[in-house]
């Protein structure tokens, strides 16, 4: 359910299994400084709201979070479906997340290690789809698409997908830059307008995209029936 062991393939596969290996590392030694950013609870006063008004959820949904981190928004979204699966691939994340959920007495979520470009699933197991501030640190535009694909590949026809990601505004271009890492080598990507439309319509049908939260777009993505 983790990126496979390093090989001799193409280059660009072995550069984002390096890539996703390290923020792996990353990500587990920092879970402790991540539940300290108080600005990102702060933040997410906004974010939560948005996010939710894109699912669409019920209380009769079974929802995957693809990358739910220490858990930051995991409570909000159990709390309004029927059964939540939520996925990471840092261990210590998750165990901080189960944690939190835990101490409030949430019994309804199943996490799970993975990899969100090769999701344990089987096909349109899921009702609804969610993923926030995830796809921007999937390190080359091949994983970008293999993660898309996984997501729609899990949600049933008609299911929604609400997803955040970086965005690469005029006010963005004034004070960071489009690629890079940030501290402790966890890679990001952030996306223009358009180029986030379509790569979400490979595989879904884009209803709507804000970029109200400044730095990044919340899209709602529909699968279509086939």
């Amino acid at each position: 359910m983790l990126p496979p062991a390093l090989t001799n393939e193409q280059s660009a596969e072995d550069e984002a299994i390096k890539r996703k290996r390290s923020e792996m590392r990353a990500r587990d030694e920092q879970t402790e400084d991540y539940d300290r950013m108080w600005y990102l609870n702060l933040f997410g006063l906004l974010e939560v709201p948005a996010t939710l008004r894109h699912l669409n959820l019920s209380s009769e949904h079974t929802l995957l979070e693809a990358g739910c981190g220490t858990g930051r928004m995991t409570g909000q979204f159990a709390r309004r479906c029927k059964r939540l699966v939520s996925v990471d691939y840092s261990w210590k994340s998750l165990k901080s997340c189960r944690t939190k959920l835990q101490r409030r007495g949430i019994k309804s979520v199943d996490l799970i290690q993975a990899d969100i470009c090769h999701l344990p699933f089987r096909e349109q197991a899921f009702d609804r789809v969610v993923s926030c501030q995830v796809l921007e640190h999937i390190p080359t535009p091949a994983s970008r698409q293999a993660a898309i694909c996984d997501l729609a590949r899990v949600l049933r026809p008609g299911g929604n997908l609400a997803i955040s990601a970086y965005q690469y505004s005029l006010m963005m271009r004034l004070f960071g830059r489009k690629e890079g890492e940030h501290a402790g080598g966890i890679y990001f990507y952030r996306f223009e307008r358009e180029e986030l439309r379509r790569l979400l319509s490979s595989a879904f049908e884009v209803r709507s995209m804000t970029g109200a939260l400044v730095y990044h777009y919340i899209a709602r993505c529909v699968k279509q029936d086939v």
